[in-house]
């Protein structure tokens, strides 16, 4: 009886000593992080952009990809999570003035982004596309948006990639720069604009919602898979962000999420050769 209770005091201690050394290491971990907040992670997003991130007209609540994505990588860290709503021509900016840690807005990794954030590892594939009206004319290419009336969302890719092929391939059509994607589809649907360019994500959410109405004409203008910024001297939060989207892919949980809204798994098999639109 004796020699089992020491055994039972001993493995006790063990296992005490062995839970204060796994929250030393988290700790320790954590140590070189710099948040806005203390012990929560704070996310700035343009909540407009359906699937990835919207308020659910039923609850009023955020919704989409990136909320459930964020909340789940601040419990990997052990944060709460608060969400900065910006307009995303702002959402960099933002980032620079320490308003948040991160952005988790559908942010399209390009080159010059490479360059002036610091970014994640991609955890969703994406590309820039062309969505027109099902009963209008079908943009099939490029070259076709000539004397059209073009939709985007202000400061994306999507804007970037319109604003190169008109001042660099000489491409003439009205540039529609709307401060977001609900916008840009109630004028397409009104008949205010010909067509829409945006991500491979949005827009087949909206052809998948809304089949009377829309259709995706023209798909992979670019390859311009989705990650995590945060300013670019904030590269030891980027580290953590890094292993708990590696813990939630491993876990299944971010395959989870997306078939759940996507409907398919974009999560996994990610291009990341990026194809800009001037190359």
């Amino acid at each position: 009886m004796k020699l089992k209770k020491v055994m039972a005091v001993t493995m006790a201690a063990l296992m005490s000593l062995a839970l204060f050394a796994g929250c030393g290491s988290k700790e320790e971990a954590s140590k070189d992080v710099k948040l806005v907040k203390e012990g929560t992670l704070t996310v700035g997003l343009e909540a407009s952009y359906p699937p990835m991130e919207y308020i659910d007209e039923k609850t009023g609540e955020l919704a989409g990809f990136d909320i459930e994505l964020a909340k789940a990588i601040a419990k990997d860290m052990g944060l709460e999570v608060e969400f900065v709503q910006v307009g995303f021509d702002a959402i960099f900016a933002g980032l620079d003035a320490d308003k948040y840690d991160v952005a988790i807005s559908a942010i399209s990794v390009n080159k010059e982004r490479q360059e002036t954030l610091a970014l994640s590892d991609t955890y969703l594939a994406n590309q820039q596309v062309v969505i027109s009206a099902k009963d209008g004319k079908q943009i099939k290419s490029v070259k076709e948006l000539s004397g059209k009336k073009v939709a985007v969302q202000v400061g994306t890719t999507a804007d970037e990639a319109c604003q190169y092929y008109q001042e660099k391939e000489g491409l003439e059509f009205d540039l529609q720069q709307l401060d977001d994607m609900t916008a840009a589809f109630l004028a397409l649907k009104s008949g205010n604009v010909d067509c829409v360019v945006t991500d491979l994500v949005v827009g087949d959410y909206y052809v998948n919602n809304f089949p009377k109405d829309y259709v995706k004409s023209c798909d992979k203008l670019t390859n311009e898979p989705i990650a995590i910024a945060a300013k670019k001297s904030n590269t030891a939060l980027i580290a953590q962000v890094n292993k708990s989207l590696k813990s939630l892919i491993d876990s299944g949980k971010t395959s989870e999420i997306s078939k759940k809204l996507f409907g398919e798994d974009l999560t996994k098999d990610i291009d990341a050769n990026l194809k800009n639109y001037d190359e």
